[in-house]
């Protein structure tokens, strides 16, 4: 009952706003026994689907809404659950086309006698195709009826031999030419069968269905990718949301990427001097996985051979944010969702940052996000609220920080007051605190053109913190990877990870040419519960589907390559980065 009281109140709504209620374009969903759903027509014609089904039977006069006479309820009449409400749109103004297929499941001439008297009393729904089906006149008896019925052909042998005219539909069962269930694949014979009746059908120019197919989201995409004009479903809402987003949530790299191959000279049991922490924000392993095989399965990530699974959860919930997931990393320390290096009492905790400062290291940031992000801020600043961008610069200002590359120059007054401005091209030293505006807030992302930006600050970084004689501690973060599963982006996605591996192929290459170097790749969450439903490693083609548009909690992984990276396998809590850094530095 509240369901449909709520699918009520929103077609309300909508009529209200005087709103058009537009179905998708690109793919056609028909709501097959649309009467057997809570809310009949609604349901569909709200959530956008471009074809509904109506079964009638002949009773009484009648024209009955039903599968069979036995289950004919009183009041349940074309009328009444199709037609009406049609009407009442077109008087509203909200009216869209849409296909109604009339079902017949009683005699033929007699229901459609009935129909063709019943259909003439709404002569303003222009807009909607009614197409028989069932059972139907004979062929040659088609063209006897008014030209606002279509009819339902259910032959593909004959569609090159019969007149056409009044044919609106051609439709056959699915089950006439495989047996796939809508799991998995289906076989190549199979599969060159139901194209085969698919090019049969649309040879006719006529639109096609198939019914009887199997219901699942592979099927839809399929079926649909194939051709057919009308998905057939049980599902309208759900068919129409995720066929909607089809073509966006699939992603093509058009020319392969050129990855790094680690060399693995170093020696794994010397202590490293150096230490370049990596976070891919919302980078699961469904998202580097998606990179790889849109780069035609390579990565230079994949490449590496230590590798850890990171537990995420924070202190007070089992979803974690960037706050108190990078607070973990930078502190060793679980705190509550949205705070920033405190615990969770509020109380200040010393970050890496600080810890490797007093031994001397020089410290870097570069991140895609602004320097007061919750990841950046995780490592210089001590805030009980991630928003709470007045007191994170004012921490950044005070802080052990040597250098970042990041976003944020819209709060250049206040941070000019300590860190000396610098461009990345000229970029040489950081004798002063300095700072490097990649962009005003959040730098550009991949998709509006911001090209090799972090793996060129990445370089750049280590091209200068590599001169001086001071170890160094320098923290990355691939901030937009988590952008692409809060919008349900596969391409964002694809694109932001893509570029993040660059980055890590920028510092693994340092980290061959200068063997005492750690490098650390995870991230702070998995975000979306994104996952690959389809593509290939031939043509670099992705399709991916989402969970959610929140983070989620699923162990994130760890890859680390450098002195001590033995280290850093196996199952943890994301504390144990802080611990397992600071044992290699032999810090703890």
């Amino acid at each position: 009952m509240k369901k449909i009281i709520g699918v009520v109140a929103l077609v309300l709504w909508l009529l209200s706003a005087h709103q058009n209620l537009l179905a998708q374009e690109t793919y056609k969903v028909h709501s097959h026994n649309d009467y057997e759903q809570e809310l009949p027509f609604w349901f569909a014609y709200s959530n956008g689907a471009a074809s509904i089904e109506a079964d009638v039977f002949l009773k009484n006069g009648k024209l009955y809404v039903t599968h069979a006479e036995n289950e004919i309820k009183e009041g349940k009449t074309l009328e009444t659950l199709y037609l009406d409400k049609l009407q009442g749109l077109k008087k509203s103004g909200d009216l869209r086309e849409i296909q109604l297929l009339i079902d017949i499941k009683s005699e033929a001439y007699s229901t459609m006698k009935e129909l063709v008297g019943v259909l003439k009393n709404y002569p303003t729904l222009s807009k909607v195709k009614f197409v028989v089906s069932g059972n139907r006149p004979k062929l040659e008896d088609y063209k006897k009826y008014p030209d606002f019925i279509w009819f339902d052909h259910q032959n593909l042998d004959e569609l090159d031999q019969i007149d056409l005219s009044k044919v609106g539909l051609v439709s056959v069962s699915f089950k006439d030419f495989s047996v796939w269930n809508g799991y998995g694949r289906m076989t190549a014979p199979d599969f060159e069968v139901v194209q085969n009746a698919i090019a049969k059908a649309k040879k006719s120019g006529k639109p096609f269905r198939f019914w009887a197919t199997p219901d699942t989201k592979t099927a839809w995409t399929r079926l649909a990718k194939m051709g057919v004009d009308f998905i057939n479903t049980d599902e309208p809402a759900l068919a129409v949301q995720y066929l909607d987003k089809l073509d966006t949530n699939t992603f093509q790299l058009k020319n392969e990427i050129a990855v790094y191959e680690p060399k693995f000279g170093y020696d794994a049991k010397s202590k490293p001097k150096n230490v370049i922490l990596m976070i891919g924000d919302g980078n699961g392993l469904a998202q580097i996985t998606s990179a790889m095989i849109a780069n035609r399965g390579k990565l230079t990530i994949a490449g590496l051979k230590n590798i850890g699974l990171v537990k995420t959860s924070s202190f007070d919930d089992l979803i974690t944010d960037s706050a108190a997931g990078a607070t973990a990393m930078a502190t060793g320390n679980k705190t509550n969702n949205r705070a920033i290096g405190v615990g969770p009492k509020g109380e200040v905790l010393t970050n890496l940052v600080d810890v490797v400062h007093k031994k001397g290291f020089n410290t870097g940031i570069v991140s895609t996000d602004a320097i007061y992000g919750a990841t950046p801020s995780s490592f210089f600043a001590h805030r009980v609220e991630r928003d709470d961008t007045e007191g994170l610069v004012a921490d950044l200002t005070k802080s052990n920080l040597n250098f970042f590359m990041a976003g944020g120059q819209n709060q250049e007054g206040t941070i000019s007051k300590v860190f000396q401005n610098q461009t990345l091209e000229g970029f040489s030293d950081f004798s002063r605190q300095t700072a490097v505006y990649l962009g005003e807030n959040k730098v550009p992302s991949m998709e509006k053109g911001r090209g090799a930006t972090l793996p060129e600050a990445v370089k750049k970084s280590l091209e200068v913190l590599g001169d001086k004689q001071e170890p160094f501690f320098l923290m990355v973060e691939g901030a937009q990877i988590d952008n692409g599963g809060h919008s349900n982006s596969t391409s964002d996605i694809v694109q932001e990870m893509l570029d993040f591996d660059q980055a890590i192929a920028a510092a693994i290459r340092f980290a061959d040419a200068n063997e005492n170097t750690l490098v650390v790749i995870t991230a702070d969450h998995e975000t979306s519960g994104f996952g690959i439903v389809g593509g290939s490693l031939q043509d670099g083609t992705i399709h991916g589907d989402f969970l959610t548009i929140d983070h989620t909690g699923i162990m994130v992984p760890l890859f680390a390559y450098g002195p001590h990276a033995e280290d850093f396998n196996g199952v943890y809590e994301n504390t144990e980065v802080f611990t397992k850094i600071l044992t290699a530095l032999q810090l703890k």
